[in-house]
């Protein structure tokens, strides 16, 4: 009787043990099949995103880069702007620039300004401050942009990027100025690096791109 009961236990626990390791394989097998969904999801969006990274990248065209060739660009005297200037005259389907900084569009559509400055100034004590500002049609667009220098061993780097929609023949310039409640020193400043097969870093240059 005693081996009989044994028997029927042991033969109970086989079946238990075979239903619980039934149960934990259906388990890994639906915990495989939702990790491969993940998988397949994941590949999808990956490849979405390369879809809008391709898109972004192709939908705006490189018309223009100009860069100034001057040392620096000062203003001369306080809350007196003066035009930031690229370099020589270029002319496109799209825009002209002068040698002056005038921007002229000549065909209307989105456009995206990227210019880029370096602020400095030599020679001087207490604190400059240097602003500038965007005008379309010689009416400023946006806010005002403020850096201050209070060293001359102070290079400041700025840089921006715009969407701008422009009208035919609307005309784009970027002034700076020195403001009076700073010291009367300070502009737009090059450097030359030392070491042989580094471009200089100019004191203006501007990118526009055009949207397509």
């Amino acid at each position: 009787m005693a081996l009989t009961k044994t028997l029927w236990t042991t033969i109970a626990d086989l079946v238990s043990t075979g239903q619980n390791v039934s149960d934990n394989l259906d388990t890994a097998f639906t915990n495989i099949d939702a990790a491969i969904t993940q998988v397949d999801t994941n590949t999808a969006g990956l490849v979405t995103l390369d879809t809008r990274i391709s898109s972004l990248e192709d939908s705006h065209e490189l018309l223009l880069v100009a860069t100034s060739t001057s040392s620096s660009q000062q203003p001369t005297v306080v809350d007196v702007p003066i035009k930031a200037e690229f370099g020589v005259a270029q002319t496109t389907t799209d825009i002209d620039i002068d040698v002056l900084g005038n921007i002229t569009f000549k065909t209307a559509g989105k456009y995206i300004i990227s210019p880029f400055f370096q602020y400095g100034r030599s020679g001087s004590v207490g604190t400059s401050i240097l602003l500038n500002r965007y005008l379309v049609n010689g009416t400023q667009a946006g806010s005002s942009l403020a850096a201050k220098i209070d060293s001359a061993n102070t290079l400041v780097p700025w840089s921006n990027s715009i969407q701008f929609t422009a009208s035919e023949n609307d005309v784009l310039t970027i002034e700076i100025m020195r403001d009076s409640t700073g010291n009367n020193s300070g502009g737009l400043f090059a450097f030359s690096p030392t070491a042989a097969g580094w471009n200089q870093a100019p004191c203006a240059s501007i990118q526009i791109y055009k949207a397509t």
